[in-house]
């Protein structure tokens, strides 16, 4: 049937034709049945033919003409029709993909695809334009692109010669770019084979602007010539403004979550900071604070807002800053601020900085404040210990630059008075001053112990040391000296562990500490708590010194005395510094106390209040087993002997002394004033020498440099160092460094001669010893 139908198809030629034949026969027909009749010739009957046959064909071929015009208009507009409707097809299609976006190229691509699927073009694409020096156009959606066309694409939208194609100019002028044969036209002479391979014949380039910014194009390919009309080139320009208010909108909702989630960051940052936060208007009325300020200050966040700022200022002064600062804002400052001492709810002292600013509309005026609110107690009080250490240091500087004269001096006043005190008969009254004088020695050397103890020189001979021991040694020892008006009460964990230290030093913090505490309370009496307990530090630990974290023990010592205010507490640990009468004390035990418990690798910590007592803290570092003390045994050993001695001070009364006191015991003494001096003499003869001792600080050579060069000539020779122990000196390095420089006992000055006579004999024994 379908072949019938298309056989019998009326096209304006069949039409035309038909006409011709049957005008021709009917004019035939016409002229010859009444030229016969009528007897008319054949020439008058073939020329009357002839005319009416050339006029059928004329009609024939002006009707030809009409039909095929009318029926060509006819195709155009249904060829016309079927684009716009498949215009707006792919118009309604992309709209509903407009609707449902959310994401910008995903919205991009289901414009593209719907172009494609729907308006049945051979490719749809989307180039962006990016601002930078090459002025780029990048691909970033398309649909169609089964041959990588995009792939090879190298285009750009400034006016070179690749940005002058259909794309780029579109996307530089603004103005939409048709090609309806892109075989011949001549802004697509870069990329015509490459379109023409892959099948592209004519292109439509669309710009997407947002408020006259180029953002790119929206470019589609057809497979035909002449593909686009008017009407559809119109509704394509619309979808490509609707594309470009799309992208705009996706970009700005964007934005705009961006912008809400910094938003939301900032205010977290704010919600969780440390550092108070407070928003007030003009007339002072607290609009917002953040929970920060409640930790600071007291202040419940939620009773504040919508009161006046000065409600955070009750307290001693409080209101007086607060006012203060206001002013200065009310008067115009853009800035202001100030440190205020504040009263807790519980009473607490609490020290805070505020920074006060004005914040300005967009118009410039002020209408409302901030004040940032920065707890600065902590910080003040590690700035006070830090300027209580740099006080402790440069003290230690100067107690041990001293320390090394002091000793030389101690020790020509012990030795001679020693040795005049056995010149004098035991019922002369001089012997009487000299035991005097001998005891105030023996006073002055013990108080150079405790200063260099101070500068963390003193004796570091370390061993376990059960430290309750000691505690309990301690009361048993101090209590008949507390007075019965104090109590004092003692408590001491269960398997406590144990520290490396001096047992010595470990017993004078702990008598330095009980006796300053029973000294705060021997007017009205009180308790006196001892405490002993195990510890573990963090770096979160409070109320603890800025120690390592690790196992301490923990020994606090706390009265009901009269306290101390800040001020005091800033200094006890100062050498010399005292509260108690002139007569009472010397300010050197609480200094001694923090150097020991420093040199010991731990800390020390205070708190008091006025008239509340005073508490002192102690973390000493705790060693991981508990061993077995250590117990040192001497030998009594005669005082005399025989030998030659080698001895070299750069101070005459040392060396005075000294030559003196050896003689008296048995010794046959040569005497050096320095170094280089004392070498010259043991070259001389260098084995006529059987015991070298030396000072360490000498000039132009120091001790440990005289032994270096004394044993490089006899390695057997014995060597005793001798130091007053001077600023700057580390003992355990100076040690290390005597011993590698041949020297076998470090002595520090004084000596008493009982201590020197053991101490030669230790590297020089007798004869019957050896």
């Amino acid at each position: 049937m379908k072949q019938i139908n298309n056989q019998t198809k009326l096209t304006p030629l069949n039409i035309s034709i038909v006409y011709a034949v049957v005008g021709v026969l009917w004019g035939a027909a016409s002229c010859l049945f009444p030229a016969v009749l009528a007897h008319k010739s054949f020439i008058y009957l073939s020329a009357e033919t002839m005319n009416h046959a050339f006029f059928i064909l004329a009609t024939a071929a002006l009707l030809y003409l009409l039909i095929s015009r009318s029926e060509g208009d006819v195709v155009r507009g249904r060829e016309s029709l079927f684009r716009v409707n498949r215009a707006l097809k792919t118009f309604s299609g992309c709209n509903q993909a407009l609707v449902r976006a959310t994401e910008e190229l995903q919205l991009m691509k289901d414009i593209c695809r719907t172009i494609v699927e729907t308006g049945g073009y051979k490719l749809a694409w989307v180039g962006m334009a990016e601002h930078d020096d090459w002025k780029t156009v990048r691909p970033v959606a398309q649909w169609g692109d089964q041959g990588g066309y995009l792939t090879k694409l190298d285009m750009s939208w400034a006016d070179i010669d690749r940005g002058r194609g259909p794309t780029g100019t579109a996307i530089r002028t603004g103005t939409t770019r048709i090609v309806q044969n892109i075989r011949y036209d001549a802004s697509w002479a870069l990329w015509r084979e490459e379109a023409l391979k892959h099948g592209f014949a004519a292109s439509v380039s669309l710009p997407l602007v947002n408020e006259g910014r180029p953002l790119g194009a929206l470019v589609i390919f057809a497979g035909e010539k002449r593909a686009f009309g008017k009407q559809e080139v119109k509704l394509l320009e619309q979808l490509a403004d609707d594309l470009s208010f799309g992208i705009a909108t996706l970009r700005m909702n964007l934005e705009r979550k961006k912008a809400e989630q910094e938003i939301m960051l900032l205010a977290s940052v704010i919600e969780q900071s440390k550092e108070g936060l407070i928003l007030f208007d003009s007339d002072g009325t607290i609009k917002y604070v953040n929970p920060a300020i409640e930790s600071i200050t007291g202040h419940d966040a939620q009773c504040v807002v919508g009161r006046n700022v000065a409600v955070l200022g009750d307290g001693d002064g409080g209101v007086e800053l607060y006012r203060s600062v206001w002013d200065d804002l009310t008067k115009g400052e853009r800035r202001a601020g100030g440190h205020f001492i504040q009263k807790g709810k519980e009473g607490d002292y609490y020290e805070i900085d505020i920074t006060f600013w004005s914040i300005s509309d967009t118009d410039g005026e002020v209408k409302n404040y901030a004040a940032l609110v920065r707890d600065v107690t902590h910080e003040l009080q590690l700035e006070r210990q830090l300027r209580q250490a740099q006080r402790m240091e440069a003290i230690a500087t100067l107690a041990g630059g001293i320390a090394h004269d002091f000793n030389n001096n101690l020790a020509s006043i012990i030795t001679c008075t020693e040795m005049a005190r056995d010149d004098v008969p035991l019922e002369s009254p001089l012997r009487e001053l000299l035991d005097v004088v001998l005891k105030s020695s023996y006073r002055g050397r013990k108080l150079v112990k405790q200063i260099l103890t101070f500068c963390c020189k003193g004796e570091q001979e370390r061993q376990p040391v059960q430290v309750e021991a000691i505690v309990n040694e301690c009361l048993n020892l101090m209590r008949p000296s507390i007075p019965s008006s104090i109590t004092v009460r003692a408590q001491l964990e269960q398997d406590l562990g144990m520290i490396m230290g001096d047992p010595t030093q470990i017993h004078q913090i702990i008598m330095n500490l009980v006796t300053n505490a029973s000294h705060a309370m021997r007017l009205k009496g009180g308790t006196l708590d001892l405490a002993l307990e195990n510890v573990t530090l963090d770096a979160d630990s409070l109320g603890a010194p800025d120690l390592p974290p690790g196992p301490y023990l923990k020994l606090t010592v706390k009265d009901s005395g009269h306290g101390m205010d800040q001020k005091t507490m800033e200094q006890i640990f100062d050498p010399f510094f005292t509260t108690k009468g002139h007569n009472e004390g010397t300010g050197l035990g609480l200094s001694v106390v923090h150097g020991i418990v420093r040199n010991h690798g731990g800390g020390i910590s205070v708190s008091s209040r006025p008239g509340l007592g005073a508490t002192f803290e102690v973390f000493l570092p705790r060693i991981a087993a508990a061993q077995k003390d250590c117990v040192l045994q001497t030998e009594a050993a005669s005082l005399t002997g025989s030998g030659r001695i080698l001895l070299v001070d750069d101070e005459e009364d040392v060396v005075f002394a000294g030559k003196k006191m050896l003689e008296r015991l048995g010794y046959q003494v040569v005497t050096g004033r320095d170094g280089a001096e004392a070498l010259e003499i043991f070259t001389a003869d260098p084995g006529a020498v059987d015991l070298v001792i030396t000072d360490q600080t000498m000039p132009r050579m120091t001790g440990i440099e005289l032994s270096r060069q004394l044993v490089a000539v006899r390695s057997e020779l014995p060597v005793i160092l001798c130091t007053g122990l001077g600023s700057g000196v580390d003992r355990a390095q100076q040690r290390e460094e005597a011993e590698l420089a041949g020297v076998r006992e470090v002595a520090y000055k004084p000596l008493d001669r009982e201590e020197m006579a053991a101490l030669i004999r230790r590297v020089m024994p007798p004869a019957g010893e050896a």
